[in-house]
C-alpha cells in the first residue's frame, strides 16, 4: 500500500461536503519567509491549527484520529512521512476554548526540519472519526506508538517505516465503523513559496468565493477578515485543520542530531588526555557531520569550524601535558569553547 492508493481512498470515502483552500497570512512585520531554495533551506510543516466544534460528542460516542502524510524528495527519491495523532494525542493536546462545545489544538510538528532537496511537495491531510471498538483502539495505539518511536531527529528511521505506517492508517479504512471527517490531499510543483493550507468540513455549496477569499491565517490560527478590510475575527463556524508548509534556514535540534554528542565525547576524551581514542571519536564525528539531515553549506561550515576547535583543543592539551611534564610552567587560562551548533551556524552567517 502506497501513498497513492491512501490518498484514493481518502478522496473517494467523501469528497462532498469538504472544502479545501490556500489562505493567504495577515501577519506582518515579520518580513518575507525564506524561501524554497533546494540544497539551502529545511522543509518543515506544522499543524497550526485544528478547529473541532462539537468536541463532547467526538470523545463520548467516537475515537477521533487524525493523519499527516508528508511525501517530498529525499536522495532523488519520493517518500512519504505519515504522522498520526490518535483520539489520546489529540485529548493531550487539546485547549478549551470558551466557545461552546469547541476544542483546539494548535502548534504541532507533523514533519521535518529535512533539507528541502527540490522538485513538489505533497500533503495528505485527514481527519476521521471511529465508532468505539477494542481492535480499533488497539490498532490505533500501535501505530501511533510506532510514529512516535521514529520520529523525525533523523530520516534514516523514518522513511523506512513510513510504508507501513501507511498501511496502517490504511486498514482503518476497510472499517465501516470509520467516517472521514476533514481530508484533502494537495501537491505544489517547485518553485514555490511558504504556504498556509486549510481543509474544512462544510458543503461546498456554502462557501461562497467570497467567504473563502476572506480568510487569513494570523498569530497561527484561522480568521476571517471582515468587509472594512482590516478587522480579523478567529474562525470558529465549522471544523477544520490548518496545516503550515514552511522552509526553515535553521533547525531546532542540531544538538539531538548524531555528530553533536560524538564532538562531546571527542573533546572529553582530548581533555583527559586520551588522543588516540580522541582522533577516532573526532573522525566518527566528521563522518556523522555529513548527514543527511543537514544542508550542504551548514554540513561545510560545521565541519570546518569542529575541525578547527579539534586542532586547537588537541595544541592546547598536548603543551599543556609537556609542560607538566617538564614542570617549567602552569596551566593556561582556557579560553571558552564556542561549540553549540546553532551558534556556529550564525556566526557564520548560515
Amino acid at each position: 500500500m502506497g501513498i497513492r492508493e491512501l490518498v484514493d481512498r481518502v478522496v473517494k470515502r467523501d469528497a462532498e461536503g469538504i472544502v479545501a483552500v490556500q489562505v493567504p497570512s495577515a501577519d506582518v512585520g515579520a518580513g518575507p519567509p525564506p524561501e524554497f531554495a533546494p540544497g539551502q533551506v529545511y522543509l518543515e510543516v506544522r499543524l497550526r491549527q485544528m478547529w473541532l466544534t462539537r468536541a463532547r460528542e467526538l470523545w463520548r460516542e467516537y475515537l477521533p484520529f487524525g493523519t499527516i502524510v508528508t511525501e517530498f524528495v529525499h536522495k532523488g527519491n519520493t517518500v512519504a512521512v505519515p504522522t498520526v495523532l490518535s483520539s489520546a494525542e489529540l485529548a493531550r493536546r487539546f485547549q478549551v476554548t470558551g466557545a461552546d462545545d469547541a476544542v483546539e489544538i494548535a502548534n504541532v510538528r507533523v514533519a521535518g526540519p529535512v533539507p528541502y532537496e527540490g522538485d513538489e511537495v505533497s500533503l495528505l491531510v485527514a481527519l476521521f472519526r471511529a465508532k468505539t471498538t477494542d481492535w480499533i483502539a488497539r490498532s490505533l495505539k500501535v501505530v501511533e506508538d510506532v510514529t512516535s518511536a521514529v520520529g523525525f531527529g533523523g530520516l534514516a528511521g523514518a522513511v523506512p517505516l513510513a510504508s507501513s505506517l501507511i498501511r496502517g492508517i490504511e486498514s482503518f479504512l476497510e472499517s465501516p465503523d470509520v467516517e472521514l471527517r476533514v481530508g484533502a490531499y494537495r501537491s505544489w510543483q517547485k518553485g514555490f513559496e511558504p504556504l498556509n493550507y486549510c481543509v474544512m468540513r462544510r458543503p461546498r455549496t456554502t462557501a461562497s468565493e467570497a467567504e473563502l477569499a476572506s480568510l487569513r491565517v494570523a498569530d497561527g490560527r484561522l480568521h476571517r477578515l471582515l468587509d472594512d478590510g482590516v478587522t480579523l475575527v478567529p474562525y470558529t463556524e465549522h471544523d477544520f485543520i490548518l496545516v503550515s508548509v514552511e522552509a526553515k534556514t535553521e533547525r531546532d535540534d542540531y544538538r539531538k542530531l548524531a555528530f553533536y554528542p560524538l564532538w562531546e565525547r571527542t573533546k572529553e576524551q582530548v581533555i583527559a588526555g586520551e588522543l588516540g581514542a580522541a582522533q577516532r571519536a573526532w573522525r566518527k564525528t566528521a563522518g556523522a557531520i555529513f548527514t543527511d539531515d543537514l544542508t550542504r553549506p551548514q554540513q561545510e561550515i560545521l565541519f570546518a569550524e569542529y575541525q578547527r576547535l579539534y586542532g586547537e583543543l588537541v595544541e592546547r592539551f598536548s603543551d599543556l601535558e609537556l609542560a607538566e611534564y617538564r614542570g617549567t610552567t602552569t596551566e593556561p587560562a582556557a579560553a571558552p569553547i564556542v561549540d553549540d551548533p546553532l551558534a556556529i551556524l550564525r556566526a557564520a552567517g548560515a
